[in-house]
């Protein structure tokens, strides 16, 4: 019994130290407390991150000492309408936070507005940044980047969370990967499971900003916008108009979260961006939208041709610049038409 015993625990002995292995580690930060930061200091790679799980236990960390009550909702296309700019429309007293996850979803809004209510949170403001893609992203998104935390997923459990980070894990690139980084970098980087795209962060209100590209831009915008970035990103524009998305299923998601917000009393606006390269919302979908939150809280930009066809509004092929998000911010709130290529 004793030598069965032995060889079962000698058998066992990988999957331990594996297990061990990953538990202090803690490759994707999904398992250790969050204590205020992601980063360290000097960092230039890390392995690829969940940002809706780290939203919520950001704002679970901070808000005992903050009290927020204002929230900026969205995909990571939302991560750039910076605080700072946000905060002029704004009452002076307001306390501002980034509640966006990476590709979120309308469940993911809805879920996200339920639990900041459930938790007696008084939501006073919300900027939803409401994309053309965002109406058609599946209410369960397995993949370990995307999956929505499990306190605030009704369609999420603690264990599957956790079992699909475990599985995402054991590859044999990553472990080696934790075990010698300077021998893997390169085939981690290539296989997309960790990135060098590190943002200036300011934790305590979850914000992330490219701090050099900013300064690049304003001075001296052909110094960022080189051949070979454009070369990199440069995409042929869709046809237009995209396809109609808002069914009755997506109708309702949409006056759920309406409701929500009109129980809150709170002051919301709805901002549909530009996007390089894609269509324009359906005309049939912005008047459902409109339909249900009012033309006066829907502003629509997807349909500037200019800004979808110019790269240099962009930082990549997706997310426009923080300097032209706080000018739709400005435009939706103000509610007045900039000159072209801005339109309301």
């Amino acid at each position: 019994m004793k030598r069965f015993v032995l060889l079962s625990l000698l058998a066992l002995l990988p999957v331990l130290l594996l297990v061990a292995f990953y538990l202090i580690k803690d490759p994707f930060h999904v398992v250790k407390p969050y204590k205020g930061k992601m980063y360290n200091p000097g960092d230039s790679i890390a392995l690829t991150t969940n940002w809706g799980y780290v939203t919520v236990e950001s704002f679970k960390y901070f808000d005992p000492q903050e009290h927020f009550d204002s929230f900026i909702f969205g995909s990571s296309l939302s991560g750039y309408y910076l605080i700072k700019d946000w905060a002029p429309h704004l009452p002076a007293d307001a306390r501002p936070f980034h509640f966006n996850a990476s590709r979120e979803t309308l469940y993911g809004i809805l879920n996200k507005l339920n639990w900041l209510t459930n938790r007696g949170v008084k939501i006073n403001n919300a900027l939803i940044i409401m994309e053309d893609e965002m109406l058609m992203r599946r209410v369960y998104d397995t993949d370990i980047l995307f999956v929505q935390h499990p306190q605030t997923a009704r369609e999420v459990s603690w264990w599957k969370f956790h079992q699909l980070y475990f599985n995402a894990y054991r590859r044999p690139e990553l472990v080696a990967y934790l075990l010698c980084p300077s021998k893997m970098t390169d085939k981690v980087l290539e296989d997309g499971y960790a990135t060098t795209d590190i943002t200036t962060r300011i934790e305590s209100i979850n914000e992330g900003y490219y701090a050099w590209a900013d300064s690049v831009i304003a001075v001296n915008p052909d110094e960022f916008y080189t051949p070979e970035h454009m070369a990199r990103f440069t995409l042929p524009p869709k046809e237009m108009p995209c396809q109609e998305k808002i069914t009755p299923t997506v109708a309702a998601v949409l006056n759920d979260i309406k409701a929500v917000l009109d129980r809150q009393g709170t002051d919301y606006h709805i901002i549909i961006p530009p996007h390089y390269g894609y269509e324009a919302m359906d005309s049939r979908d912005l008047y459902k939208m409109e339909q249900i939150f009012g033309a006066d809280r829907v502003h629509d930009y997807s349909h500037d041709a200019e800004m979808s066809s110019n790269l240099r509004h962009y930082y990549d092929d997706g997310h426009l610049i923080a300097r032209d998000c706080a000018r739709l911010m400005d435009s939706a709130y103000n509610e007045v038409t900039l000159p072209t290529p801005y339109l309301k």
